[in-house]
């Protein structure tokens, strides 16, 4: 049973130096997906309101129930009333 072999990009390291700056660049990809990371999660924090939450919600109700349709129908009913007048 052969095992695979893991790409590994530290294998070639032979000294002190080539492992500080391993260590280095690790350190800043990590600081840099954490940035990222952050910025999504205030991303979501700013979309996830209680009051975008209250409207996403009635927007949603409103289309599942055709409230749109009947409005504009009841609009323009209330139009032709109005002109026969």
């Amino acid at each position: 049973m052969t095992m695979k072999k893991q790409n590994n990009p530290y294998q070639g390291i032979q000294t002190l130096e080539e492992l500080d700056a391993a260590i280095h660049e690790t350190r800043e990809r990590i600081a840099s997906q954490g940035e990222t990371v952050r910025s999504s999660f205030l991303q979501v924090q700013e979309f996830y309101t209680p009051r975008h939450m209250a409207v996403s919600s009635l927007q949603k109700f409103a289309l599942d129930h055709h409230l749109y349709t009947i409005a504009i129908n009841a609009v323009t009913d209330l139009k032709h009333l109005l002109k026969k007048k």
